[in-house]
């Protein structure tokens, strides 16, 4: 293993990735950029060969790190590959996902030339029950600022919630003490922290990541309660961070964008999950709305008492 501190530490989380993830390990495997060590982060409750597969990576490449961990949620995997992490940036790539071969080099060029914290490009959609895929808007080539930077994320301009199109240097999460949240739709609420404390955000107008979706770019292979009452907690969690730090007032507006689509999602988000559901759609879409309503309109001072483990999608 190399004894050199890398340039960038690409982080995998994999539960049951079967194939796909062959894929993955070798999308990162084959990069330009070559001054990386890459961390598997192996669930070892998967039931399929994605420990064989990632222990085959790890034995013929020595950038490779093999962590085989009991771990509950990607958010968690995330934290313990971050804890293992030695590079200066931090790239995150689902063990379903693969990247092209120059995402690397050109995310971490803007970055060290930008003097940015976080860099950031636009990505493809894979589906895989058609083989086809669809790109999404990249961004523009530019710098962004602290402030603009805050608000195209939390409107969903230009910057997406998610952690996977991006390289973040690690010292935003370990001068800030930021871990990644254990719950679904975690990076919605990670990216705002990070963003928060970044210094400026530098952005290039090219697609190299491919994400992977089963057949639907707004629909969950799996939607459970679980997940759904997740989702709706990301309103809530967001403000107490803005309100904490003192600037919810600054970027309400912005954040009122996703407010609008937590809310009006609440129907389909309902209704996929609504198999394993005890009470019917009607009840959990009217409860669901009603606490992103008082998410919004509660004090600061309420909002903090409120039990946001208690679910209202049943």
């Amino acid at each position: 293993m190399y004894e050199e501190k890398p340039a960038v530490s690409v982080i995998i989380p994999v539960y049951n990735c079967g194939d796909m993830l062959k894929q993955c390990l070798e999308s990162v495997k084959k990069q330009s950029f070559k001054d990386i060590e890459v961390i598997v982060v192996v669930n070892n409750i998967s039931t399929d060969d994605s420990l064989e597969i990632a222990e085959n990576f790890s034995s013929s490449d020595e950038r490779f790190r093999l962590l085989s961990v009991f771990s509950q949620s990607a958010g968690e995997s995330r934290n313990i590959g971050i804890a293992h992490a030695r590079g200066e940036y931090l790239s995150f790539i689902d063990g379903d996902d693969r990247i092209d071969e120059k995402f690397i080099e050109n995310l971490y060029n803007a970055a060290k030339e930008d003097d940015a914290d976080i860099s950031v490009c636009g990505f493809y959609y894979y589906f895989l029950n058609t083989h086809k895929t669809s790109r999404d808007i990249p961004p523009p080539n530019r710098i962004f600022e602290h402030d603009e930077a805050m608000k195209c994320l939390l409107k969903d301009r230009y910057m997406r919630f998610y952690l996977w199109n991006k390289l973040w240097r690690k010292k935003l999460f370990t001068e800030n003490n930021i871990e990644i949240p254990d719950m679904y739709y975690e990076d919605a609420v990670a990216s705002v922290k990070l963003f928060y404390f970044a210094n400026k955000v530098s952005s290039i107008s090219y697609c190299g990541y491919y994400y992977t979706r089963a057949f639907s770019r707004y629909k969950e292979v799996n939607m459970t309660a679980k997940r759904a009452n997740d989702y709706i907690n990301t309103v809530p969690l967001i403000r107490l961070f803005l309100e904490e730090h003192g600037c919810y007032d600054k970027f309400r507006s912005s954040f009122n964008n996703h407010i609008f689509h937590v809310y009006f999602a609440v129907p389909s988000v309902v209704k996929q999950s609504s198999a394993g559901n005890k009470k019917p759609d009607r009840e959990n879409i009217k409860r669901a709305k009603a606490k992103v309503r008082l998410c919004c309109k509660v004090s600061f001072e309420k909002l903090g008492k409120l039990d946001l483990s208690k679910p209202v999608i049943e």
